[in-house]
């Protein structure tokens, strides 16, 4: 023995139990948080499953903090950047109730809760204030959460009409193809998709192509027209479109789901870097685990999976934090098969399964509600962090260099479904 702690002995004697998930709680027992973020322009917060009651309430919690103690003006989803934009409207005094919007403006059903519905109430309420800093909402994902572009192109015809009308055959060309095997269910847009010809496919690639080539000739011409910020939003339509195309595309040519959708990844880091630019705000992004990670998820030797943490981490140095949101007993969910009442498949409670010695659940005490632990300061303390190759994913454990990947962890002792969970 070196004298070195290990990662389970630091946690304890180190970690921040914390025993509330109130999300109108006094932020005092947050205040360790500021050591793990720092001066990072981006923090992310992760979870293991989606729509966990719990999770919900320890990112908000957490959001909470880091925008009224740290001064964090953007709230970043795991949303379609395209549909996303009626959060935007929406925090800002828009029309519509919060269900409403959270169905719209969310995709697979993430919106549908009651702890979702409380965040974006309070991030509406909170810009109502006239003398109080105003937070955004952003979406950062694929048109339709990957399913279609369609809802891409359709955002882009107002705009072009106007500012380049010459364009408008090639997004009626690729609007035509588009419908072809667009469907509001994501899966069954992507098996419509492989019954396309390869001249239809090639048809939509060369339209989208076209069309970003006469926007981009117009960029400096409307930014100087004093329309620059109504060009890059129609821009950045067409960009999720594009790369959208390509992941169809990927795996229509044969390469695997996993892989392919990390064009999603890289849409998502670059729709964060885009809220960066050009300004001083800071950004919490919220998104899977899986998204979140640092370092590449290099299975199977494949080194193009990259996750959007990844490139946020390649892109900006120490200005990037990852905090994952993992748990230790209770219930997790997983997706099952559509139904006409949820043609996006039907989330179902499951049993957590007991942590694993090599998984970093492993190492945290249950006798809190949940806990914080720094990673980063951890490192250089502890023996044993290499040991430590799996974190949760949903049911079962995903492998990824934990201590690598994250810079801090919340861990929940017992989780359950929110109440859009279907109990069997």
């Amino acid at each position: 023995m070196t004298g070195r702690r290990t990662v389970k002995n630091w946690i304890r004697d180190h970690g921040s139990a914390l025993h509330t998930l109130d999300f109108e709680a006094p932020l005092d027992d947050l205040e360790p948080l500021r050591d793990i973020v720092g001066g990072a322009r981006v923090v992310a917060l992760g979870e293991s499953s989606h729509h966990i009651r719990e999770f919900y309430q320890v990112r908000h919690r957490i959001l909470r903090f880091l925008v009224e103690r740290c001064g964090f003006q953007v709230y970043a989803l795991e949303a379609p950047f395209t549909q996303g934009q009626i959060l935007e409207e929406w925090v800002r005094g828009g029309a519509g109730t919060v269900e409403q919007v959270a169905e719209t403006g969310i995709a697979m059903s993430l919106g549908r809760c009651g702890q979702m519905y409380e965040v974006l109430t309070w991030i509406r309420q909170r810009n109502e204030k006239p003398d109080g800093p105003s937070l955004r909402c952003a979406g950062t994902d694929l048109p339709g959460a990957f399913g279609s572009p369609l809802p891409a192109l359709e955002a882009l015809a107002g705009y072009l009409s106007r500012a380049c009308p010459g364009a408008l055959p090639a997004l009626e060309t690729a609007v035509s193809v588009t419908r072809g095997f667009h469907d509001p269910v994501t899966m069954r847009a992507f098996a419509r998709y492989q019954e396309l010809g390869p001249g239809e496919r090639d048809t939509l690639t060369s339209a989208l192509s076209e069309l970003t080539a006469a926007m981009r000739r117009l960029t400096f011409v409307q930014r100087s027209r004093g329309h620059g910020t109504e060009h890059q939003t129609a821009l950045w339509h067409l960009r999720g479109a594009w790369y959208l195309d390509q992941l169809h595309r990927a795996t229509a040519a044969g390469e695997s789901f996993e892989v392919a959708s990390t064009f999603r990844d890289i849409y998502m880091a670059e729709s964060v870097l885009r809220l960066l630019d050009g300004s001083g705000d800071r950004v919490v992004l919220a998104a899977h685990n899986w998204h979140i990670q640092r370092t590449p998820a290099d299975e199977d030797g494949d080194r193009r999976l990259l996750p959007a943490g990844a490139h946020l981490a390649a892109a900006l140095g120490d200005d990037y934090r990852a905090i994952a949101v993992t748990s230790g007993h209770g219930r997790t969910t997983t997706v099952g098969e559509p139904t006409p009442e949820r043609p996006e498949g039907t989330w179902y409670d499951a049993p957590l399964p007991p942590p694993t010695g090599h998984s970093i659940e492993a190492a945290f005490p249950t006798d809190a509600l949940w806990t914080l632990a720094d990673l980063r300061a951890a490192r250089s303390r502890v023996e044993d962090a290499a040991a430590f190759q799996t974190s949760r994913m949903a049911d079962y454990f995903l492998n990824m260099p934990v201590f690598d990947a994250f810079d801090a962890i919340a861990h929940v002792s017992h989780t359950t479904g929110t109440d859009y969970v279907t109990r069997r």
